[in-house]
């Protein structure tokens, strides 16, 4: 598939502590991805580029859900001893999210 200057894919971007949906999955071009890093985007926010919107909403959802299980591990207290990250893959057997899971 071709894409132009102008013409919109779909992006998502790994969540922050008090991220929605909407903030971790959007419609851009790529003039507008190229504003989002020099607004502050980084590689290490792990953006990745959609053709389909129900796709990239799939892998948001993974993503934010991922990360609130990796918050709800950290508050609950549970001593994991064994347990130092948190790996979610896909179906197709790529890493979809990760986070290294605090010790106290």
């Amino acid at each position: 598939m071709r894409y132009g200057p102008q013409e919109k894919f779909w992006v998502v971007v790994d969540p922050k502590e008090q991220s929605s949906l909407d903030d971790i999955v959007f419609q851009a071009s790529l003039k507008d991805l190229e504003l989002q890093f020099k607004g502050g985007l980084k590689i290490e926010e792990n953006p990745t580029l959609f053709t389909e919107q129900r796709e990239a909403e799939i892998e948001a959802y993974g993503r934010i859900t991922a990360m609130r299980v990796t918050q709800a591990i950290a508050r609950s207290g549970a001593k994991l001893q064994e347990a130092t990250r948190l790996e979610i893959y896909g179906v197709d057997g790529t890493l979809v999210f990760e986070s290294e899971l605090p010790r106290e």
